[in-house]
């Protein structure tokens, strides 16, 4: 099977926390799997990415790639209860649907963090062409935070939110290793690629400052790291879309 994804970097398998999300899995699954790299998602069956490639059909989206995986025998909540499963819907949620776009806000709209966005996302784009197409881009970025909400708050009030978050995820975490356990979870495949990108952003943003101020989650980010990312392969960066948000 085959991983239609977006590049990554040398210290990022993919610079979507979904594509990186859906690599976790997999490896997880002890599947048998190759990256496709691509930054065109018009073909793609939801026009995003993370898409499973089988030899008969396409899966998109990271969790229908979980589901996928699951029913191929993949334990990714093994040796957890019903509550337990529940609370790990719920935190992967609220991760994926406001840190996930705390984390976009910072790559895409913070001035500070901007230029290496740009520099990394819109470098093969033709001199010419670059800053047309990095502005628009951003625009378009701007334009979807600002219709969920997120980029209407004030920088205080949107990090007073991103603090219920993290300190949601540090309850949680404990003196634990991972979120529910001595081993990893879906859970974890779900949420440690969204703190990874956060604690990698090229300048420090309050969301940054947050989360590097949390050493029991630092930890937690590396050592999970270790164990769900990758050890080798190739992910050459290539300038992307907003879709990988």
């Amino acid at each position: 099977m085959h991983l239609i994804m977006f590049p990554g970097t040398e210290t990022l398998p993919s610079l979507s926390p979904f594509c990186t999300k859906a690599i976790c899995l997999l490896q997880m699954a002890g599947a048998d799997w190759q990256p496709e790299i691509t930054t065109d998602v018009s073909p793609m069956p939801l026009g995003k990415l993370p898409v499973l490639r089988l030899p008969d059909r396409l899966i998109p989206d990271s969790a229908n790639i979980e589901a996928y995986l699951t029913e191929q025998g993949a334990a990714f909540y093994s040796n957890m209860s019903a509550k337990e499963r529940g609370m790990a819907h719920a935190l992967v949620r609220m991760v994926e649907d406001s840190l996930v776009l705390g984390m976009a806000h910072d790559r895409w709209l913070d001035d500070a963090v901007w230029p290496d966005t740009r520099a990394l996302l819109f470098s093969e784009v033709p001199a010419d062409m670059r800053d047309a197409v990095a502005e628009e881009a951003r625009a378009g970025v701007r334009a979807g935070l600002t219709g969920h909400g997120i980029a209407r708050f004030s920088p205080a009030d949107r990090q007073a939110r991103f603090d219920k978050d993290l300190a949601a995820l540090e309850t949680q975490l404990g003196t634990k290793p991972y979120l529910f356990g001595t081993s990893p979870s879906g859970a974890d495949a779900a949420i440690v690629p969204t703190l990874d990108m956060i604690l990698q952003l090229p300048a420090e943003t309050d969301l940054q400052a947050a989360l590097k101020a949390k050493p029991t989650l630092t930890a937690y980010v590396a050592r999970a790291r270790a164990a769900l990312y990758p050890q080798s392969i190739p992910m050459a960066a290539a300038p992307i879309s907003s879709a990988a948000e």
